[in-house]
């Protein structure tokens, strides 16, 4: 899919406005004189993401510079007759876009007079690869034609030749000879004779590909204080290491540590023995790659003896006990550091803010702790301070717009934050006033402020979400269930977690609702909050075309 955002020229424009447009592709099934001056031009218009046809659309044809139209089917199918010279002839299509469709134009050269010829393929599994069959059909009867085949990347236009076979002879094409595993595109091309018109078919498939998964550990016969290191390594049927593949160490039903393997497809646990207890067990690796196109395997079975515990001597029960003591005394002490409490806590603008996940990142107003004697007088202050942060990455945020309002609207004070993310407001006037704190590709938040205070409102901070982040917080709706194993979420990057969905071909919602993700997580540009609604349309678009699917 493809993201077309509109951006304001203006301060005062109004806010971007996120348009998603499908790709469309144009095929052309033929192109035969029917009479003496007239040519049948039959073709398809695509959705270029689903290969679904698209009905109800225009499409403009040219035979040789005399023009015509036709309307889609609903099957995206067109026909039209186009009055021709004799000869080879232009053929050219061209759908203009729509609403919410692009563009896309297709132009051949043939002549119409000869035979045209129709290629369809046939894909099976075979060890290392596929075989591919090429079936030629002219007059709906079908011929033995020589067929240059060619394979590549699905969005390549220069494919690598395959060699040439003849039509209804299968040919086994290896996946290093593809490209590798995932999805490939094979193109099929007749060149064409006296007699017969020139043809090319392209389709894409899926090339899987087994994996391997080892498993060695550290000893098989465990005391029940020892712990049990598990290491190994998942590879796929060509030799390559499987990197982000799902590792799962399990005995029986019960999982006994999950991770993630490395770039070169390694992975190793560390479990405690008692973990699995006294006895006798079988463990096992379970490995999930997060390539579709790989699929999963488990290893080798190793049964662990665990012994029974040991008594542990009493005197070395109290010395630990001693020596535990002390040392949770001074871990404690050094955690709380009572001797601070003597000193003025820190306001929040002043104190360090860490940086917190992505999914759990919230904004708002957090007040400062007035002094004790401050609590004692009167609310005397009319100042408002403090700084304004990322709530993501704890860095201030320069430039952002700090509004107060009365309740009442009879007045409105105004002012931006420094480049450290600080901001003063001076002699304000008693009341409530409504604040609004605002900043590029950010959430504004909203909140309260009662003039005069007690010193609350000194040094406070103010957090602020990215944009990014609240769209990415919505994804997880959608994505999270198309991920091997939840839990993953707060393992895998935002990208990761990107191409694992997309690789697992997702429903046209879903597929739509990860470019905008894409689109407004990675891109340099900032988007506005008016694609937080749209991008919480589109979730919920995704979720229930998903529930359909599975009543």
């Amino acid at each position: 899919m493809l993201l077309v955002c509109a951006a304001a020229t203006t301060a005062g424009a109004a806010p971007p406005r996120v348009e998603i447009r499908a790709q469309t592709k144009l095929v052309m099934d033929h192109v035969r004189r029917v009479d003496d001056d007239l040519t049948e031009v039959t073709g398809t218009l695509l959705d270029g993401l689903t290969g679904d046809g698209i009905a109800g659309q225009t499409v403009a044809i040219r035979v040789g510079g005399v023009p015509a139209t036709a309307i889609t089917a609903t099957d995206g199918r067109f026909r039209t007759t186009v009055a021709a010279e004799p000869g080879p002839q232009l053929v050219e299509l061209a759908f203009r876009g729509a609403d919410r469709l692009e563009s896309s134009q297709l132009s051949l050269t043939t002549d119409p007079a000869r035979l045209p010829v129709a290629l369809a393929f046939d894909f099976e599994e075979a060890p290392g690869g596929v075989n591919v069959t090429v079936r030629a059909t002219a007059d709906d009867q079908p011929v033995k034609l020589p067929i240059a085949l060619s394979a590549g990347g699905p969005t390549d236009d220069k494919l690598t030749a395959l060699g040439e076979v003849r039509s209804g002879a299968p040919l086994l094409v290896t996946r290093k000879a593809a490209g590798g595993p995932g999805p490939r595109k094979f193109r099929a091309v007749f060149a064409g004779d006296d007699s017969r018109q020139r043809q090319v078919a392209e389709k894409t498939v899926e090339l899987s590909a087994g994996s391997t998964t080892t498993m060695l550990v550290n000893a098989t016969q465990l005391a029940f204080e020892d712990v049990l290191e598990v290491t190994g390594k998942v590879t796929d049927a060509d030799g390559h290491p499987v990197g982000r593949a799902a590792v799962t160490l399990a005995s029986e039903e019960r999982r006994l540590a999950q991770g993630a393997t490395g770039e070169d497809g390694s992975y190793k646990f560390k479990v405690e023995a008692e973990i699995l207890g006294q006895g006798q067990w079988g463990v096992q690796v379970q490995a999930e790659p997060s390539k579709p196109q790989v699929k999963p395997s488990r290893s080798a079975p190793q049964i662990i003896r665990v012994s029974a515990p040991q008594p542990v001597p009493v005197s070395y029960t109290i010395a630990a006990f001693v020596a535990t003591s002390c040392a949770a005394g001074g871990f404690f002490a050094a955690r709380a550091k009572p001797w601070r409490r003597l000193r003025r806590a820190a306001p929040p603008a002043e104190a360090p803010i860490a940086s917190v996940p992505d999914d759990q990142a919230e904004g708002g107003l957090v007040v400062a702790k007035p002094g004790l004697v401050s609590t004692l007088r009167r609310a005397n202050d009319d100042g408002f301070s403090g700084a304004v942060r990322d709530t993501v990455r704890g860095r201030p945020v320069a430039d952002a717009v700090v509004r107060l309002r009365l309740r009442d609207d009879r007045a409105a004070r105004e002012v931006r934050t420094a480049p450290d993310g600080t901001f003063a407001l001076e002699t304000i006037a008693v009341g409530d006033w409504r604040a609004e704190v605002s900043a590029p590709g950010h959430v504004t938040e909203t909140f309260a402020v009662s003039i005069p205070h007690r010193g609350e409102l000194r040094g406070v901070r103010v957090d602020l979400v990215p944009v990014r982040e609240r769209v990415f917080q919505l994804y997880r709706r959608a994505a999270e269930p198309i991920l091997p194993d939840p839990r993953l979420w707060g393992v895998w990057s935002p990208r990761q977690i990107v191409d694992h969905v997309r690789g697992r071909r997702p429903s046209p919602a879903l597929a739509a609702l990860t470019s905008l993700v894409e689109e407004i997580y990675f891109s340099s540009r900032l988007a506005g909050e008016a694609v937080i609604p749209h991008a919480a349309e589109q979730v919920d678009r995704a979720i229930r075309e998903r529930a359909n699917a599975a009543s």
